[in-house]
């Protein structure tokens, strides 16, 4: 039989495989040198342009009311069955509006943010020590309409004051972010500031009306133990034999019973309003500032020593996904050229197609 030659086969490309890809994006390293290059120049640009950022660090503890205190001694007295009415839902040892995650809240509400942004500061814009403008004036705004200037502000403040709450040692902590060191600092503690007004505004308002109703009832009931004595000590003064008559013994008795609830009713009411006094003074104590705000002295936003590291890092991760788009798009060319030259061709018949619409644009 004659011998027969088989048809030669076309042989393409190896795979891409793991190993290849490896090689062909260390192959393009200068790929991965130019990103790093490039986006450390581009984070350093930034830093250059951008403003710095101060950061300022508060701390603070609610300080209890007396009421909370009273239930607290409660809970402790009662051990076990605390802790079981607590985990039934049917009363708790503190008030809600005194626990860290309370104040947390209150560092970020609407009200508190506004009464901020109205707050008047030492301008940090000029040199003359006297000025001073309205925080929401300080913030670069755009905006000329003043409620949206406070809708504006409350976002932004809303981004550079951050609160942390810790349950177990009841403590607060409020970060402030900020261009300017000095103004950080004291927008922190005008922060602190207004968490004690609301102390002033709310709990100690409650106190006081405690304290102005026992007052009306103590006064209500010396009244009423100055009558019972005098009609007690008048019929003693006209019946001076009325131990000698039953009814008169009885009456006396009455009198003298009348008289004694009168006084216990007097001295119980002026213990509630001396102790409602206290309370007054106790709750007024507002806060306790644990740690307050310094301007600090060296900016927490840019840190070279993480920026250019983090920049280099991230400009190589970038080289790596260049270089390895470029791997597979140099194999599927090698593999598939008509649709390589297709694509090719569709993307210069786009930029042809843009050149034109774009000097129009100019002209016009």
């Amino acid at each position: 039989m004659p011998d027969v030659v088989p048809l030669a086969q076309e042989v393409g490309p190896p795979p891409l495989t793991l190993a290849a890809w490896t090689a062909a994006v260390l192959n393009r390293w200068r790929v991965i040198v130019a990103a790093a290059i490039m986006t450390l120049l581009v984070a350093l640009l930034a830093a250059l342009v951008l403003p710095p950022v101060y950061r300022v660090t508060v701390s603070f503890a609610p300080n209890p009311t007396s009421s909370s205190k009273l239930g607290g001694a409660l809970s402790s007295g009662l051990g076990a069955l605390s802790g079981l009415t607590g985990q039934l839902g049917l009363g708790s040892a503190s008030e809600p509006t005194e626990s860290p995650a309370f104040y947390a809240e209150l560092l970020q509400s609407r009200e508190l943010l506004t009464r901020l942004l109205l707050t008047r500061f030492r301008d940090p814009r000029t040199v003359q020590p006297n000025d001073s403008a309205r925080l929401v004036d300080i913030l670069k705004l755009r905006s000329s309409e003043p409620r949206r200037r406070l809708e504006l502000g409350v976002k932004t403040l809303t981004k550079s004051l951050r609160t942390e709450a810790d349950p177990k040692t009841n403590l607060i902590k409020l970060t402030v972010d900020n261009q300017y060191p000095e103004l950080a600092a004291r927008e922190a503690n005008a922060a602190l500031a207004l968490v004690n007004q609301f102390n002033l505004e709310q709990r100690a308002s409650r106190a006081r009306g405690k304290r102005l109703y026992l007052q009306t009832r103590l006064t209500q009931a010396q009244a009423d133990m100055a009558r019972a004595q005098a009609q007690h000590r008048d019929f003693l003064a006209g019946n001076r034999q009325w131990a000698a008559s039953p009814t008169l013994s009885s009456d006396e008795e009455t009198l003298r019973r009348r008289e004694d609830v009168a006084t216990d009713l007097y001295l119980s009411i002026e213990k509630q309003f001396e102790a409602a006094q206290m309370d007054e003074f106790n709750d007024a104590a507002l806060i306790t500032v644990v740690d307050s705000a310094v301007a600090p002295v060296r900016p927490y936003w840019p840190h070279y020593s993480i920026l250019v590291p983090g920049a280099l890092l991230f400009g190589v991760f970038l080289g790596v996904v260049i270089a390895g788009i470029a791997a597979v798009y140099a194999d599927w060319s090698a593999r598939e050229p008509a649709a390589a030259r297709q694509l090719a061709a569709a993307l210069r018949m786009r930029a042809l197609h843009r050149k034109p619409r774009e000097s129009i644009a100019r002209r016009a």
